[in-house]
C-alpha cells in the first residue's frame, strides 16, 4: 500500500474504518425548490422551511442560483436526538449531555465543553437568512445515498447538506457584524450580484476526497468519466456510496498532459482529493435574428462588411454533475485502498448469509440523505 505522510484522512475512533470528508462554497442568488405535482404537468414551489412527521422533523430547502440557470438544491434537515456531545478542545474529548440539558451550562463537566449546533436547532438560525431572490454565501459537504425505489429500480446520488449561510453585502460576505472578502482561486474578488454583468465572477466549488472504481475515457470528446467511491460513517464499519464524476478534456498550451488524460489513467484502489465544479445548468450561444428589410430601402444593399446582425442569446444544451477541474497536489495515493473496504455493507452482508433476502439487509442510510 502506498502512503503519503503529508496527507491525512480521518478514521473511525471505534472500529477504524476509513472516512471521507468534502466541502462546496457557493455563492448566489436563493430561489425555491419546485416539485411536480403527482399525476399532473403542474409544478408548485415549496416552501423553504416545514415541519414534517407531526412536527419531529423540521426541513430546511431551497435552490441557490450560483449563475445564469446554474440551479442547485441545497437542504438540511433535522430531528431531535437522545443526547448531546459538547467537545473540549483543551481536553481532546466529547461529553454525553442528555438532549433536554443540552443548554444547561451546568450539567457540562466543565467550562471547555462547548454544544456543537445540532441540526435541529441550526435550522431555526439559518431560515431567517433564507429569503427570496437575496443574495448569500453558502458552505456545507455532499452526503452520498443510495437506495431501491417502488420500481426496483438502484437511484444513486447526493445531497447538498448546508452547514453555513451567510449575507453578501456590497460584495462581501457578512458573517457576524465584520464584512469579508470573498476568495476564488485564492484571489480576493469583489462578488457582482448580477448574472448579466461582464463583472460578475461565479462562486462554485468543491473538494472531494474518493477512491477509484475505475475511469473511462470517452473516443469521441476524449472526456475521462471516474466511478468512484465514498467511504461514509457505519456502525461497524466505514460503509462505500458509489459518486460519478467527469473531467472534460481541454488542451494544455505548458506541455502538459490534459487532467481528463491524466485522471484515464488511474486505478482501482487509488485514492485522490479532487476539486471542482458542481454542474446543473443551461448551456448556451447566440444565434442571428432573421430580419427583413423593404425592397426599396437603401441598406438593403450594402455590402455585409458593413452591417452587424443582431444576435439573441438561445438554450443549445445542458450540463450535469460533479465536474473535477484539478486536485490536492500531495493527496494522490495509488493502491490506497481494499477490495473489502469499496464493498458496500449489504453486499457483505449477502456474502455471508446468501439466503437473506435483500429486504432484510440492513441499509446504512438515514431519512435526512434521501433526496425528497
Amino acid at each position: 500500500m502506498a502512503s503519503n505522510n503529508r496527507y491525512k484522512i480521518k478514521t473511525n475512533k471505534n472500529h477504524g474504518g476509513k472516512e471521507f470528508t468534502s466541502s462546496f462554497h457557493f455563492v448566489g442568488k436563493i430561489k425555491p425548490v419546485k416539485n411536480q405535482e403527482k399525476g399532473t404537468d403542474n409544478w408548485v414551489e415549496v416552501p423553504f422551511y416545514r415541519l414534517e412527521e407531526e412536527g419531529k422533523k423540521k426541513v430546511l430547502e431551497f435552490v441557490i442560483e450560483t449563475a445564469l440557470s446554474n440551479d442547485l438544491k441545497l437542504k438540511l434537515t433535522g430531528k431531535e436526538k437522545d443526547f448531546v456531545y459538547p467537545y473540549s478542545r483543551k481536553e481532546s474529548k466529547a461529553a454525553k449531555i442528555s438532549w433536554e440539558d443540552r443548554f444547561d451550562k451546568e450539567k457540562y463537566p466543565n467550562d471547555t465543553y462547548h454544544l456543537i449546533d445540532v441540526e435541529w436547532d441550526k435550522i431555526d438560525k439559518l431560515k431567517e437568512l433564507v429569503q427570496a431572490d437575496t443574495w448569500v454565501e453558502v458552505k456545507g459537504k455532499y452526503s452520498p445515498f443510495e437506495f431501491t425505489d417502488e420500481q426496483n429500480r438502484n437511484i444513486k446520488g447526493f445531497t447538498r447538506t448546508i452547514n453555513y449561510i451567510n449575507p453578501i453585502v456590497d460584495g462581501k460576505v457578512k458573517i457576524g457584524e465584520e464584512l469579508k472578502p470573498i476568495k476564488v482561486n485564492e484571489k480576493e474578488i469583489t462578488y457582482v450580484c448580477d448574472f448579466e454583468s461582464p463583472d460578475f465572477v461565479e462562486v462554485n466549488t468543491f473538494n472531494m476526497q474518493i477512491g477509484i472504481k475505475s475511469t473511462y475515457q470517452n473516443e469521441n470528446d476524449k472526456s475521462t468519466k471516474v466511478n468512484a467511491a465514498y467511504l461514509v460513517n457505519g456502525v461497524k464499519r466505514s460503509d462505500s456510496r458509489d459518486l460519478e464524476l467527469v473531467v472534460y478534456y481541454k488542451e494544455t498550451d505548458d506541455g502538459n498532459i490534459p487532467l481528463a488524460d491524466a485522471f484515464a489513467t488511474l486505478n482501482r484502489t487509488d485514492f485522490i482529493e479532487v476539486t471542482g465544479t458542481d454542474n446543473n445548468r443551461a448551456t448556451f450561444g447566440w444565434v442571428d435574428i432573421e430580419s427583413s428589410m423593404d425592397e426599396n430601402d437603401p441598406f438593403k444593399k450594402v455590402s455585409s462588411q458593413s452591417t452587424k446582425p443582431k444576435k439573441e442569446r438561445v438554450v443549445n444544451g445542458e450540463k450535469k454533475g460533479l465536474e473535477i477541474t484539478g486536485f490536492v497536489e500531495p493527496s494522490l495515493m495509488r493502491n490506497f485502498l481494499t477490495e473489502e473496504e469499496m464493498k458496500k455493507t449489504v453486499e457483505i452482508e449477502r456474502e455471508q448469509n446468501p439466503f437473506k433476502q435483500d429486504d432484510e439487509l440492513p441499509v446504512d442510510i438515514s431519512d435526512d440523505e434521501l433526496p425528497f
